[in-house]
């Protein structure tokens, strides 16, 4: 995770193979709020190759509690059922957030960066 306050961005990068629990994304976003205590954060978040979120974990970082210091999420992934899932992801939790699931980098990013201006901030990012 690279976060830059002054920016209000975050990224977000997933390692191939691993399986994300609640644990794990509730001590992440402990430990974003304990550093950057209200911080609001535009999200990229990249997860190239497969990896695995529990239940649980999909349903909190779906929630208005989890991303009340997000928003918007952009999510980047070249891995076509990964980016199913993410589609799926979207239309059943419904995030509270603007977030799109993206399979280009560049485009994923820019669409970030059109959340900012259309929230009346000049995007460093």
């Amino acid at each position: 995770m690279k976060i830059y306050p002054e920016f209000s961005y975050m990224e977000y990068h997933i390692k191939e193979g691993i399986t994300m629990e609640a644990e794990d994304v509730a001590a992440s976003k402990e430990q974003v709020i304990r550093l950057f205590p209200g911080t609001m954060f535009y999200v990229y978040s990249e997860g190239a190759e497969f990896f695995t979120m529990t239940k649980k974990a999909r349903e909190l970082v779906a929630s208005k509690d989890h991303l009340d210091n997000t928003i918007a999420i952009a999510f980047y992934t070249t891995n076509i059922s990964i980016y199913l899932l993410g589609d799926l992801f979207n239309k059943i939790n419904k995030p509270p957030v603007p977030t799109r699931i993206f399979r280009d980098r560049d485009t994923a990013r820019e669409w970030l960066r059109e959340q900012a201006v259309r929230n009346g901030m000049e995007p460093k990012f």
